[in-house]
């Protein structure tokens, strides 16, 4: 606790003391495009950049997809098992000034232990480290500096959460990207994406789409179906 605290007080220390900063970094801890965004044309572009076609030999982009997916998972399965932790601006004891622009009301009830941003996006950075050391030292830094510390800054996450994020996002991809397939599947995906290239691209854009957004489209989907079935 002492060392979030450290670091949450003394970020916290040039809250308000410059209205444009403050609403600059809302504004981008707000943006899919620079968040998600970013680190997926980074992705589309080591998919491509070999063979120009996303599913390789390799079946890179598969691993990814699922990597990430399972990393989000996990993710969500620790937040809601472990014990509740809340995020710094609803917990008193941490004693900030939440910024300018943060409904206070944001993300109340929900556990900030690990950050999904976190875990998602680190996850993804690991991918992009994966195809291309280079481009995957800038989607870390990305990551920390334009994802993950925006939300600590603007009182959304602990440091430990971001840390815990990031440590279970990156096992989760390494070990799905280092993990055995079945031997058919490498071919029965080629002949697939020679047979339905359309099919192929579209649903790979729709996925990487959502991951960009956090999926909040999709959850706002099936909430509002869940709502309309259950007639609330």
């Amino acid at each position: 606790m002492a060392f979030d605290l450290t670091i949450i007080h003394f970020l916290n220390g040039f809250a308000g003391a410059s209205p444009t900063v403050d609403r600059a970094i809302y504004v981008v801890a707000s943006s899919h495009l620079l968040k998600g965004g970013v680190l997926l044309a980074l992705l589309w572009w080591c998919w491509a950049r070999r063979t120009g076609q996303p599913l390789g030999s390799d079946l890179y982009a598969v691993r990814t997809l699922a990597g990430a997916l399972i990393a989000i998972a996990v993710g969500r399965l620790m937040q809601n098992e472990l014990p509740m932790r809340l995020r710094p601006a609803h917990d008193p004891a941490v004693d900030m000034h939440v910024p300018p622009y943060v409904k206070i009301e944001t993300l109340d009830g929900w556990s900030s232990f690990p950050s999904d941003h976190a875990v998602l996006f680190f996850a993804l950075a690991t991918a992009v480290w994966w195809g291309s050391r280079r481009l995957g030292l800038l989607a870390y830094l990305w990551t920390l500096v334009v994802i993950c510390l925006p939300r600590v800054y603007l009182g959304l996450h602990f440091p430990t959460d971001i840390l815990a994020g990031a440590v279970v996002g990156a096992l989760v991809m390494v070990a799905m990207l280092r993990v055995p397939l079945p031997a058919f599947l490498p071919a029965w995906m080629g002949r697939l994406q020679a047979a339905r290239p359309g099919l192929v691209y579209s649903a790979t854009f729709l996925v990487t789409l959502q991951m960009a957004t956090l999926f909040e489209d999709s959850r706002r989907l099936l909430s509002g179906v869940a709502q309309v079935l259950l007639g609330k």
